[in-house]
């Protein structure tokens, strides 16, 4: 990989974080407007809500796309757009929040709903894509 591969890399993944990051600014005070949900919960469903496009994305990605652009559009859409979209940080503090307020079980309780909702929303759009 040369200078200019590696540089156009970093700009793929930079425009899919910025779209991303402003999509969940965008859902998240939507989701305001709409429901009188806890932040946990707004946080949970983005969450799901981007598990569930990038096994949908995943599935169909190889049928769809061609081979040499697969990469790309992987660095510009999974990485970029989704992993800003849906963030591990802010999972880990509204964790940290929970559990902060010595809510040993509620923190157990999101935990186990945060990860157990995101395989299943990641299988339902891969399954999803394969029909």
């Amino acid at each position: 990989m040369d200078l200019f591969d590696h540089f156009y890399s970093i700009l793929l993944i930079s425009f899919g974080a910025i779209l991303g990051s402003n999509f969940r600014l965008f859902i998240y005070n939507r989701l305001d407007k709409f429901f009188v949900i806890r932040k946990h919960y707004k946080v949970l469903f983005i969450n799901n809500f981007a598990s569930f496009i990038l096994g949908l994305f995943l599935s169909i990605s190889t049928r769809l796309i061609n081979i040499n652009d697969l990469n790309n559009i992987y660095l510009l859409f999974s990485i970029g757009f989704l992993g800003s979209l849906s963030t591990f940080s802010t999972f880990i503090y509204d964790l940290f929040e929970i559990s902060a307020k010595c809510k040993l079980i509620n923190s157990i309780q999101f935990i186990v709903i945060s990860i157990s909702f995101g395989l299943i929303a990641l299988w339902l759009g891969y399954l999803l894509g394969n029909l």
